[in-house]
Order: structure tokens, then sequence, then C-alpha cells
């Protein structure tokens, strides 16, 4: 029910935001934003649930839970970069858009070396 709910906010913001847009363009610009705070709201309540599923998996991992970690700030990235990037976008600046974009795929590069550190440690242990 929330996704139908969800859908019909993003309409409605889209439809009204376009049709303020043609009196003041800055205006379309932060209804698009309230939409997305909006629906960010809605976001961070899956987030809490996943979040404690997240600490249940944490419990079976028996204190080797970094990579888990890892996981979370990874993903929390790609959503951060996403939301920034759409909102540049939206209004107008899609050149800071893909910057945003970069920096994110830069930061999860760079989240994710440690475990592939890892994997080619244990790679050179078998070969041996």
């Amino acid at each position: 029910m929330d996704m139908i709910k969800i859908g019909i906010i993003g309409i409605v913001g889209v439809l009204f935001a376009v049709s303020i847009k043609s009196y003041k363009t800055e205006y379309g610009i932060y209804i698009a934003v309230a939409v997305c705070l909006i629906i960010l709201e809605y976001i961070m309540r899956y987030f809490v649930n996943i979040l404690m599923g997240m600490d249940q998996i944490r419990g079976y991992l028996n204190e080797n839970y970094q990579y888990l970690s890892l996981l979370l700030k990874a993903v929390g990235a790609t959503y951060a970069c996403e939301f920034c990037a759409g909102i540049c976008k939206d209004a107008g600046y899609s050149g800071v858009a893909g910057q945003v974009e970069m920096l994110g795929k830069l930061y999860i590069l760079s989240v994710g070396m440690p475990v592939l550190l890892a994997l080619m440690e244990n790679i050179q242990a078998i070969a041996k």
C-alpha cells in the first residue's frame, strides 16, 4: 500500500511542479525537492526495518561483521548520491549531477577495497 501512496505522491508532485514551473521556475524545483524529502521519509521507515534485520544477521556472524558494515556504507552512499544527483538533474545542473555520481562510484570503490584485498589474500593463500 505504501508503494501506491509513494507513486501517487511522486506523480502528483511532478505534475504540480510542472504546472507551477511555468509561473516561477524556482518554485517547481522547490516542490520537486519537497516531494523528494517526503519520499525520503518513507524510505527511512523501511531503512529502520532493514537495520533491524542487519542486526540479526550480525548476531550470526560471530564478531566478524566488518563486511556487513561495508555493505551498509555502500548502500547508503549509493542512495545518497542518487538522491542528490536526481535533484541536481531536476534543477538543470546535469554536470554537477554527473560529478556527484562519479564521487559515489569512487567512494564505493574505496569502501570495497578491503574486501577486494582480503579476497586477493585468500586466493594467494590457496595458490601456495
